[in-house]
């Protein structure tokens, strides 16, 4: 369903796509193929300029080595703010970012769990159309994440973690409206 959803955009706004009407302003960004679940919102702020938000689910199944419960579904969301600078006018544009983000989730015993995190990089974003432009990036993203929880027997558990990473990102594809 989530490789679809751009697909039914599209289509949705196909009677409109290739106006030649205002600048849109605002953008819904989708990742195509295999990259994030994350739908992302980008205003554009003057030519140069766009702020970006974010907002990305995911569900997944982990166990508990401490008890014999069996997997528990764990829930997380990831929350994430940046701006970005464009250096160049339309069709391909070539950009920098940078981004502030926070990954929420709640494990069994250890209760509400915040990873901030930072990434920096960039890119280019190539117009194919008045509303839809496609874009690929890489980048730096730096984590932290420093978790203490106590067990069901009693055990407690720190985990302190630190880490530099290099991103790509897949294809994505923007909607302005």
């Amino acid at each position: 369903m989530r490789k679809i959803l751009p697909l039914l955009l599209l289509l949705l706004s196909a009677t409109t796509l290739f106006a030649q009407d205002a600048e849109h302003r605002t953008g819904l960004t989708f990742s195509a193929g295999f990259g994030a679940n994350d739908i992302a919102v980008r205003r554009m702020i003057g030519s140069e300029w766009a702020a970006l938000g974010t907002l990305g689910y995911q569900r997944s199944n982990s166990f508990v080595t401490t008890t014999s419960s069996g997997p528990v579904d764990v829930d997380f969301w990831t929350l994430t703010a940046g701006a970005r600078r464009y250096f160049a006018q339309k069709p391909l544009r070539p950009f920098a970012e940078a981004n502030l983000g926070l990954r929420l989730m709640e494990f069994p015993g250890c209760g509400h769990l915040r990873n901030p995190y930072a990434s920096a990089g960039g890119g280019v974003e190539y117009s194919i159309a008045p509303r839809v432009s496609i874009e690929g990036s890489a980048g730096l993203a730096y984590s932290d994440f420093n978790q203490r929880c106590t067990a069901n027997d009693g055990t407690v558990f720190r985990t302190d973690q630190h880490s530099l990473s290099t991103f790509r990102t897949s294809l994505s594809v923007t909607f302005y409206f």
